[in-house]
């Protein structure tokens, strides 16, 4: 899983970028994978408090211009997707480049390819962009901070996104596919702390409006929640999923 991930980067046409992995001290054989590689890739294994921690720590040691942030799992669309951004001129007020996402592996056997222009009020109910489909200038890092993985552990990437948007930077959608997104990861895994990340993000970025609606669909979500967890991939949920996500 983690070398076909390692694979969709270093087999990029554009080359003008640094790599690096955080694992978090792992005993899984990813360690000496890495180092199979010799020096195209950078490697920080130690302990961490999770996936947006190790986030954290690959934004500190990097020292690109660009950031983009690939789980294990997960791949590059293609092996032009980053010679078909940055081959060309960004703009300078630009501090956030972001396009589609591919998903992987659904286990309703039904993948489809998600994306959109996104605006603040896609953050209300639901998730609102994948940061497989993002590229942040270092910038942008720089003046809303980094990812707060000890208060939002499995939504730590929307709550950032919902800093950007709420700063004034300026972003610019390209509809153009990033990733394959391996959908079954931490947030498919732990709904229960997913949707709690997201209540703490709407109460804390949201009016008093969009806290009451997220609290009229609150027992539904939990019921929704139970409901995915029993059914899992099963019949039901595949044609649930085949009616409303149709590629």
């Amino acid at each position: 899983m983690l070398d076909e991930t390692i694979q969709s980067v270093l087999q990029q046409s554009f080359t003008n970028y640094e790599y690096w992995i955080i694992d978090g001290n792992s005993n899984d054989g990813t360690q000496d994978l890495v180092r199979s590689y010799g020096d195209r890739i950078y490697l920080i294994s130690e302990n961490d408090y999770g996936i947006y921690h190790a986030m954290n720590k690959g934004f500190s040691k990097s020292k690109g211009t660009w950031l983009y942030f690939l789980n294990a799992g997960d791949t590059f669309y293609n092996a032009d997707v980053l010679s078909s951004f940055f081959d060309t001129t960004i703009s300078d007020s630009t501090m956030m480049i972001y396009g589609d996402i591919r998903t992987k592996n659904h286990p309703s056997g039904s993948d489809y390819t998600q994306g959109k222009a996104v605006q603040i009020s896609d953050f209300y109910y639901q998730v609102g962009l994948c940061h497989q489909a993002v590229f942040t200038h270092r910038k942008a890092f720089e003046t809303i901070g980094n990812y707060e993985y000890m208060e939002y552990p499995i939504l730590a990437d929307q709550e950032w996104f919902v800093r950007f948007l709420k700063s004034g930077l300026q972003s610019s959608y390209v509809p153009k596919t990033i990733a394959f997104y391996e959908v079954v990861g931490e947030s498919y895994l732990k709904r229960k702390q997913n949707y709690k990340d997201h209540l703490k993000i709407v109460a804390s970025h949201f009016s008093k409006w969009v806290i009451f609606m997220n609290r009229i669909r609150e027992p539904w979500m939990l019921i929704k929640i139970y409901l995915l967890q029993k059914l899992g991939g099963g019949g039901i949920y595949k044609i649930y999923r085949r009616l409303f996500f149709k590629d």
